[in-house]
């Protein structure tokens, strides 16, 4: 079964190297590309008492893994300054947050509105899903599909997306494989 975990619950978490076990930094924001749909890297902040924004940022390539509790790297060479990072890292364009989008089928059908992301735990950002606040006003979690159109205001999805929503990270992590092979992915 798939370990998940949402984009809102990596900030604040620590960025420890592998070789030496340092702590380096804090997660600051996640940088998700809907187009891509996967987490492309992660803004900085300092660590300690007078911490700040850091001014490096760590792209999803140089990322060990993400885990419930601290983002892993190789050592502190990770953390890339703006201008060595790829271009959506170094200078994210702005209007790529998914966060408020609509959920609608290919169908005409609202599933509800995008409140955040759903990350695979053990990978450098993979994204499986979204958590979304259903019409009802419930939570919900629905695996990602390929989607069919990205907007600034909605995200369309194949049918069969309706038929997975599911109620907790469990339900989602049971269901990304089965979703994925009966549409396709």
């Amino acid at each position: 079964m798939r370990s998940l975990v949402t984009g809102s619950s990596i900030r604040g978490l620590p960025v420890v190297t592998i070789a030496d076990g340092e702590d380096v930094a804090e997660v600051r924001d996640v940088l998700y590309s809907p187009e891509a749909g996967r987490v492309v890297g992660l803004t900085l902040n300092k660590r300690g008492f007078l911490a700040g924004r850091r001014r490096e940022v760590l792209p999803a390539e140089t990322i060990h893994a993400i885990g419930r509790d601290a983002v892993m790297v190789d050592d502190e060479s990770s953390l890339l300054l703006p201008a060595d990072a790829p271009e959506e890292v170094g200078a994210p364009p702005s209007g790529r947050d998914v966060t408020g989008d609509e959920v609608l089928t290919d169908g005409g059908t609202s599933l509800g509105q995008v409140r955040d992301v759903v990350v695979l735990v053990g990978s450098n950002g993979e994204v499986v899903g979204y958590e979304i606040e259903t019409a009802s006003g419930g939570t919900g979690y629905i695996p990602l599909p390929v989607q069919l159109a990205v907007s600034g205001s909605a995200l369309v999805v194949p049918e069969a997306t309706k038929e997975f929503v599911e109620d907790d990270l469990v339900g989602l992590g049971a269901a990304v494989d089965e979703f994925r092979s009966t549409v396709g992915i």
